[in-house]
């Protein structure tokens, strides 16, 4: 159970989460336990069946077929199945950057994770790479970089390249693909975190705002010309992510790309907030409400560099 949600937190967003009762419901509402299977590993079906002749009560995820979610108070991470790499326990809505890169990652020759740590994105990249090519996985903190080695061994990736970078500094080399998931106040995630509200205001909007300006603009520099970029966010503040995606149409030759999912139930990005106006471009982003699936929230722009 999270720690009580301010009415200032609700009111904020009232306004474009759709549903402000259903909203401020759900965040007081534990995650359910989901995980995705590891297809370098073995297939779902096999690991579904040993799971649930282990006990396990597991629901398919209407939108992704490798995603599962385990109804059951046993746990995963305790399982053979997760000792040997064949699953991996991951948040549903942190599976969707790669699903929406999933055309670009088999037609590129070169792809970069820029902030990678723990890998949950990074293994599921190698995966719809069928472990062959080269994704380039990079982090900041070296106490991640263990994390992410250690699942990189654990789920036999062998197609990665691990970086121990600042972003802001990292080589100046060109890849197909780029996926930012930039760091952020992770309002979205504040259904596994208890004491989020204790410690939540909105002076964290300016400061995550400005490091993310910085990101994304080395990213996109890096892309090659009709490369794609994916950023993606686990906040709800537009300061950290139409306004991000928006400074960035403002002052590159940039184009968004529209996303939607079968049987995902999500929002587009808005163009106004608070009195600020957003490029249209904006509406072909993602939203996602912890009250629409039942997850995390999310933010997801796919863009397209162009000539």
């Amino acid at each position: 159970m999270v720690s009580t949600v301010p009415p200032a937190f609700i009111e904020r967003y009232a306004p474009i989460s759709g549903n402000a009762t259903k909203f401020a419901e759900y965040l007081s509402k534990p995650l359910p336990r989901s995980f995705r299977v590891n297809t370098i590993k073995n297939n779902s079906v096999d690991v579904v069946e040993r799971l649930e002749n282990d006990g396990f009560n597991i629901s398919l995820v209407p939108w992704y077929k490798d995603a599962f979610i385990s109804n059951s108070d046993k746990r995963l991470g305790t399982t053979l199945e997760h000792f040997l790499g064949e699953i991996y326990i991951q948040e549903l809505t942190s599976m969707l950057p790669p699903i929406f890169l999933k055309d670009e990652i088999k037609n590129a020759n070169s792809i970069l994770d820029a902030c990678a740590a723990p890998g949950s994105k990074a293994t599921q990249i190698a995966a719809l790479m069928n472990n062959k090519g080269t994704l380039i996985s990079n982090d900041l903190k070296y106490q991640r970089i263990k994390a992410l080695r250690g699942n990189i061994d654990r789920l036999g990736v062998l197609n990665t390249v691990v970086t121990n970078y600042d972003f802001r500094s990292f080589p100046n080399l060109k890849f197909d693909v780029i996926l930012l998931d930039a760091p952020c106040s992770s309002e979205g995630m504040c259904r596994k975190d208890p004491s989020f509200f204790n410690r939540w205001n909105e002076r964290r909007y300016s400061y995550f705002s400005s490091i993310q300006k910085t990101l994304i603009a080395k990213a996109f520099s890096m892309l090659n010309e009709g490369g794609t970029l994916l950023y993606s966010t686990c906040t709800f503040s537009p300061e950290e992510n139409e306004a991000i995606v928006n400074t960035l149409l403002d002052n590159k030759s940039a184009e968004l790309i529209p996303l939607s999912l079968p049987n995902l139930i999500s929002s587009n990005g808005i163009t106004e907030w608070n009195g600020t106006h957003y490029s249209s471009e904006l509406s072909k982003s993602l939203r996602i409400w912890p009250h629409q699936n039942n997850t995390d929230g999310f933010f997801i722009s796919k863009i397209i560099k162009n000539a």
